[in-house]
Parts: structure tokens; C-alpha cells; sequence
């Protein structure tokens, strides 16, 4: 049950993601260096709801996910006023599922299963 609820939640997230990126209000929001502190936080979360709706299954699959929303979200902001595709954004949305899938996976060997969190 938690896996399904998971991977709905990774769904609505991502919408959010867009549509709130979307809003007049984003413009700015975060100004440098937290805007790669939001970035990290966000991408973040999303690795770790696909962490757990796979399973702790396919670590790579949850990684190119991350990747592909984060390169789909800086393409994304090409058509919008007053935002711009930054590589730094994309680099920290890399780090952050990089990071999930490896401290997950840390965590996971030391329980000793397999399965996301128990």
C-alpha cells in the first residue's frame, strides 16, 4: 500500500512542481545560493517517494526519473516570463537523487533487506 501511495504522491508532486513553477510568484522566489538549496530539498523529495513506491527496487530507473523532471522542468521554464534554464538547477537536482538513492541504499544494507524503509 505505502508503494502505490508513494508513487501518487512522486505523481502529484511533480504536477505541483510545474504548476507552481508556472506561477508569477516563482520568479525570484529563491534568490542564489537558495535557489540550489530549493532545488536539492525538492528533487530531493521526489527521489525519496520513488525510493519508496519502487521498493528500493531499481535505483538507476529512480535516478533517470529525477533527471528527466529536472530537465523537463528547466526546459519548462524557457517558456515562461521571467525565468531561465540554469545547468547549476539541473546539476543539484542530479546531486539530490544521487544522494536519496545513496543514503537509502546505505540504509537499507545496514537493516540488512530489501524493500525501502521498514
Amino acid at each position: 500500500m505505502l508503494s502505490k501511495a508513494s508513487l501518487l504522491a512522486a505523481i502529484v508532486f511533480v504536477a505541483l512542481l510545474f504548476w507552481g513553477g508556472s506561477q508569477p510568484v516563482a520568479v525570484g522566489l529563491f534568490k542564489p545560493p537558495l535557489d540550489k538549496v530549493a532545488h536539492f530539498a525538492a528533487f530531493g523529495v521526489l527521489g525519496f517517494l520513488l525510493w519508496l513506491g519502487f521498493q528500493g527496487r531499481w535505483p538507476w530507473l529512480i535516478i533517470m526519473l529525477v533527471g528527466g523532471v529536472g530537465a523537463l522542468d528547466e526546459w519548462h521554464q524557457v517558456f515562461l516570463p521571467g525565468r531561465s534554464v540554469s545547468i547549476g538547477d539541473f546539476a543539484m537536482d542530479m546531486a539530490a537523487a544521487a544522494v536519496v538513492v545513496g543514503v537509502m541504499s546505505a540504509l537499507e544494507k545496514l537493516q540488512g533487506g530489501r524493500g525501502g524503509v521498514k
